[in-house]
């Protein structure tokens, strides 16, 4: 069960320590934490990016009435610092088992966060 807007009334006021917690993997310097903060201390700004979260259900299901064969060529990569890291793997068998054939994985070094991206060929 969702709580519209419970998410903005527990964290407005109290951004540095939400997102400090995801931002605290020590790559990032006082000023880049500072910016996030100022990028998320609008209330507008707060509820877009809970947003995100609030869609999983419905992606989910738009994932499970488009599963089938997919040729289209997929990366999946974290990087080597994210604590995604271990997760690509199964990411991966995720897509493949939802009818992607063509899935590659890799680790970016010095990065810490995660991508999904199609593979142009020429």
């Amino acid at each position: 069960m969702q709580l519209p807007e419970l998410p903005e009334k527990l964290i407005s006021g109290r951004q540095s320590a939400y997102l400090g917690h995801f931002l605290n993997f020590g790559r990032f310097s006082p000023d880049e934490i500072a910016q996030q903060l100022q990028a998320y201390a609008a209330p507008a700004q707060l509820h877009a990016a809970l947003e995100m979260y609030r869609a999983f259900p419905a992606n989910v299901q738009f994932n499970q009435e488009h599963r089938g064969p997919n040729d289209v060529p997929l990366f999946v990569g974290a990087g080597a610092g994210s604590p995604f890291a271990a997760l690509v793997p199964k990411i991966a068998d995720g897509f493949r088992a939802s009818g992607f054939a063509q899935v590659q994985t890799g680790l970016l070094p010095d990065s810490i966060h995660y991508l999904v991206a199609t593979i142009l060929k020429e």
